[in-house]
This record gives structure tokens, C-alpha cells and sequence, in this order.
């Protein structure tokens, strides 16, 4: 064992060493990138297998067979991509598990780096899934052995939910740097157990839900749920808003609110929280992002007939949006109860300095060059057009776009818009990224339905925005090895699209502006690669 100071995130990394993990997958996004980029570190010796992945369906179809072979996954995906892979993880629950798998999901409360402020805590619910969230480094690096642990006996996967400012904190930690060797599953015959069917799925529903109890009782007794009694008026705080709540109203030896921490958000410790809600007259919930657990709270305390009054998001008291911030806990406190007195206040100003810091790996970006050429095109053409874009790059010139959804929505927005005779030229703008993660089943159905569409993908062959990560299209994989490179081009003529052109930006301008025109009065799918050679503020692995 050794002591160290680390983030979370990468606290999250060695807790899965010390769980002897043995695959990690994962797509590019923070947070939980970094985890992935502190495993690829430690991991020198090569005893895990560790990939960016397509996409994060992909993703986590690894890690099921890998649970499937024997061996501890993990994955490791951001708040949106956890949507992508919903599909294949509404089938997954049903059918027990042979090997511990732990998602790690990360949200991001505000929208640093997201398309959207999601809360994706409810997905929990949905999914009939453990959901836990650490308070701390410590916490976390703890959290996750036992997520490992807690899959492998119920044979479910656990989500362990991580948010952008805690992905940052530091703490000094003991820890073991040693990968450790989990035991190897052993297969047995199970006939149907990983096929769920018409015939079998209400029965495999049935035994979720059994598991599901089992998992409810360990809850009631986990480590990481906490409370201390104290006076008539209580703070139920969910993971890492604990933190901040301590900073607020002092250490929990200091204060005299009576308070409870939640690690486990699905399923609660219900009996814990009714014991604590029976000793306070008013209890103020803080959570990130929605009322996920004040709803449960407050129908807890209704269906016990609990006199206590609970406030939160619901009463206007806790903003429903962004990162909750130190200043605005401290505002709902005081107003609240007006007896508290902050010793160590905390203002609306100082929230830039709360926010969490944001790695800029876009500089030298040109994507306003590529937007400028396709317009000055359309001009010359005398066309209207509208720029449909995909998050990830095109954050950089998202103010000039009509509109931007999901990776890999442009085209088939794109296309829709066009056949639903929009009056511009609605032109698809992908990066080479996007491209490999999702564009391809948009590609294939234009082709299909003989789409009037310009695509330019925009190939700066690497996840730049994320950090400079590998994908299909780039010749090394996660740990800079050799990896075999899919052309962009050749897919694409795969698919069907008959004009594929590749240009380099660094060509001369004029050259550009024709080689633009001519594919904007193309009257079928039509594809434009722009390569865009490595800036010096670019970074790759």
C-alpha cells in the first residue's frame, strides 16, 4: 500500500486495479475519459485489455462478453453516451451475469462539456439497476472493488455515477498501484441465460427483480451511506453535493444539523432514511441534477405518514438546473433556518472559481475557415445553405450552425430537412470521430432512399475535442500501438456514396472554394473529406 494524492478520477482507476478488472472500454468524454487515461497509464505491464471503442453500445457489448468469458469489465462513458448504450443494457439486466461489470458513468452538471444539462440518474430507475456515487476520492476508490464485488453476487451490473467537479477533487489516498488478479468466473451450463426471448422474459424480469431485493438489503447496510442525528432540522445530501454541503455548514462534528449522506442512490437505504426523517421536523435534500431523491424522500414520507417537512428543488428552495453550487446550498440553508450563520461565506461572484477547470484542446482550430469557404461556395453559387453539425469539434463554431443534436444525428437531420423541402441547402458537417461512432446507419439509409445531401467530414484523424484520442479511422489504438486505420473514403463508396472527394485545407484557397461549389450543385448524396493537417495546439495519444 502506498499514500498518494489523486483525483477522483483517477481514483476510480485504481479501484479498479485493486478489483482486477481485466477489459475497460470505453468512448471519449468527460468525464470519465480521464479514468480511462490514468488505467492506460498504470497499466505498463499490459495485463488489460483496454480499448476506445466505436461508440459506447460497442463499448459495453464488449464488456458483456467479456463478464460473459470470466472477466471483470469495466466501461467507462459520459451522461449522453450512456444513452447510446441503454439499448443493449434494457436486455442485459435480465440475464445474469458470469463476471463483474461496473459501468462508470459520467454526468455533467452544467453542461461543461455536454450538449445538455442531463440528469442521468433516472435511468437507474428504468433500468432496475444499482446506481452508486462516491463522496470522495476515498470513497470512490473504494466504491468501486465493491461494485465489482456487488455485481459478481448478484449478477447484475452496478453503474458507479461520477460528475465533472468531483472527477477533479483531490485527497491523499492508500492505495495499491499492483493490478490485482480477480478469479476467472467459471462457465457453466446454463442453457438460456444469456438469451432472453418472448418466452423467457417475464420470467427473466421476475428473477431481476429478486436479485434486485437482495441488492435492496445490502443497501440498507453499505459503507457508503451515512447519517448523525443531531437537531430538528436535517440535510440529506447525494454523493459528492455531500462535500460541498460540509464546506457549507462545517464538518459533521461541528454542526448542529442532523445529516445523511447517500452513496447508494438506486436502491436508497430506505430504513435508514425513515429513521432519519423521524427525528428531524425539517429535512432539506441537495442533489445534482433533478429531484431524483427528494421525489423518493418525500413519497417515503408520505407513505409512513412522517410529520416531517421536506424541502428542496420542489419548493424553489435548490435550483432544478446546473451544477449546485457552494453559494446557493448556503442560500437555501439560511433561508431556511434563519439561525444558521456561515463562518466561512460564500457568494453568488465567486462561482467561477467553483466551477471545475476545463482543458482547452481546440486551439489552433479551424473549422471557421472550413465554415467561411463553404459559404463564400454557396455564394457564388447563389445558394442558401444551413450547416447541420455534431457535438464534439463543431462546439467551436456551434453559433454559426442551424442546428446540432446528438454524434451522428447530422445527417439524417440533415437529409430530413431536405426532404421535407427546406429552402436552403442543408449541408451535413461530421467529424471523422462521429463518423466511426454512429454517422454510418444515417450514410447507409440516405444512400438507400437516393438522398439529395452534401456530407463534409471534417478529418482531423483523432477525438480532439476529448483529448486527442484514437478512433477507427487512426492507425494506433488506446495505448499508441499499431492499429489497422479504416478510410473515411473507402467506407463511405462501401456504402454506396458514388462522389466521394478528399481535399486537404492547406490547399489553396481558390482551389477549395470550386472544389466546395462543385459539390454543393450535386444533385445526389455527395461526400466532401476535408483533411485538416495537425495544428500545434492539437494533442494526440
Amino acid at each position: 500500500m502506498i499514500s498518494e494524492r489523486m483525483t477522483g478520477e483517477e481514483a476510480l482507476a485504481y479501484g479498479a486495479l485493486a478489483a482486477g478488472v481485466q477489459m475497460v472500454t470505453g468512448y471519449p468524454g468527460s468525464p470519465s475519459s480521464g479514468t480511462m487515461d490514468a488505467l492506460i497509464a498504470a497499466d505498463d505491464s499490459h495485463r488489460i485489455y483496454i480499448e476506445w471503442s466505436s461508440n459506447e453500445r460497442v463499448a459495453l457489448e464488449m464488456a458483456i462478453g467479456a463478464s460473459i468469458a470470466g472477466r471483470r469489465a469495466l466501461v467507462c462513458t459520459k451522461s449522453v453516451g450512456m444513452n447510446v448504450l441503454l439499448d443493449p443494457l434494457m436486455a442485459l439486466n435480465l440475464t445474469p451475469l458470469r463476471a463483474g461489470l461496473v459501468i462508470l458513468l459520467g454526468d455533467d452538471p452544467g453542461g461543461y462539456g455536454s450538449q445538455n444539462d442531463q440528469d442521468t440518474r433516472p435511468l437507474a430507475t428504468m433500468s432496475e439497476l444499482p446506481m452508486l456515487e462516491p463522496g470522495t476520492p476515498a470513497e470512490a476508490y473504494d466504491m468501486v472493488r465493491a461494485g465489482f464485488a456487488l455485481s459478481e453476487q448478484h449478477q447484475m451490473p452496478v453503474v458507479i455515477r461520477e460528475t465533472r467537479s468531483f472527477a477533479v477533487q483531490l485527497e491523499m489516498l492508500k492505495l495499491t498501484r499492483t493490478p490485482c488478479d480477480a478469479p476467472k468466473a467459471k462457465e457453466t451450463i446454463d442453457p438460456m441465460r444469456f438469451v432472453p426471448v418472448p418466452k423467457n422474459v417475464v420470467q427473466k424480469h421476475r428473477d431481476l427483480h429478486q436479485r434486485f431485493a437482495e441488492v435492496t438489503k445490502w443497501s440498507q447496510e453499505a459503507p457508503f451511506n451515512r447519517m448523525r442525528i443531531g437537531g430538528k432540522d436535517g440535510l440529506i445530501a447525494a454523493g459528492f453535493v455531500y462535500q460541498k454541503c460540509l464546506d457549507v455548514v462545517g464538518q459533521e462534528e461541528q454542526t448542529s444539523f442532523a445529516l445523511f449522506k447517500i452513496g447508494t442512490l438506486h436502491p436508497l437505504p430506505e430504513r435508514k432514511l425513515l429513521d432519519f426523517m423521524a427525528s428531524c421536523d425539517n429535512v432539506l435534500v441537495l442533489e445534482e441534477t433533478s429531484p431524483f431523491v427528494e421525489l423518493a424522500v418525500r413519497a417515503l414520507a408520505q407513505t409512513h405518514d412522517l410529520g416531517t417537512t421536506i424541502f428542496g428543488k420542489h419548493t424553489g428552495h435548490v435550483p432544478r438546473e446546473g451544477e449546485l453550487f457552494r453559494w446557493q446550498i448556503q442560500s437555501a440553508v439560511c433561508q431556511l433556518f434563519p439561525y444558521f450563520t456561515p463562518v466561512n461565506p460564500y457568494r453568488p461572484e465567486k462561482e467561477p472559481d467553483e466551477r471545475p477547470p476545463k482543458k482547452s484542446y481546440c486551439s489552433d482550430c479551424r473549422y471557421d475557415e472550413i465554415l467561411d469557404l463553404c459559404e463564400e461556395a454557396a455564394r457564388r453559387n447563389k445558394q442558401a445553405v444551413a450547416f447541420v453539425g455534431d457535438p464534439g469539434c463543431l462546439v467551436t463554431v456551434a453559433h454559426r450552425l442551424y442546428a446540432k443534436y446528438a454524434i451522428g444525428s447530422a445527417v439524417a437531420v440533415a437529409d430530413g430537412m431536405a426532404r421535407a423541402g427546406f429552402p436552403r441547402k442543408a449541408v451535413a458537417l461530421v467529424g471523422d470521430s462521429g463518423f466511426f461512432h454512429s454517422t454510418l446507419p444515417a450514410l447507409c439509409n440516405a444512400v438507400h432512399h437516393h438522398s439529395d445531401l452534401l456530407i463534409i467530414v471534417l478529418n482531423n484523424s483523432t477525438t480532439l475535442t476529448s483529448g486527442g484520442q484514437p478512433h477507427a479511422g487512426t492507425p494506433q489504438n488506446a495505448r499508441g500501438e499499431a492499429a489497422k486505420a479504416l478510410n473515411i473514403s473507402a467506407v463511405s463508396r462501401a456504402c454506396g456514396v458514388d462522389d466521394v472527394l478528399t481535399i486537404s485545407l492547406d490547399s489553396t484557397r481558390s482551389e477549395l472554394v470550386v472544389t466546395v461549389q462543385n459539390m454543393l450543385r450535386k444533385k445526389t448524396i455527395a461526400m466532401l473529406i476535408i483533411d485538416i493537417p495537425e495544428a500545434s495546439g492539437q494533442t494526440a495519444v
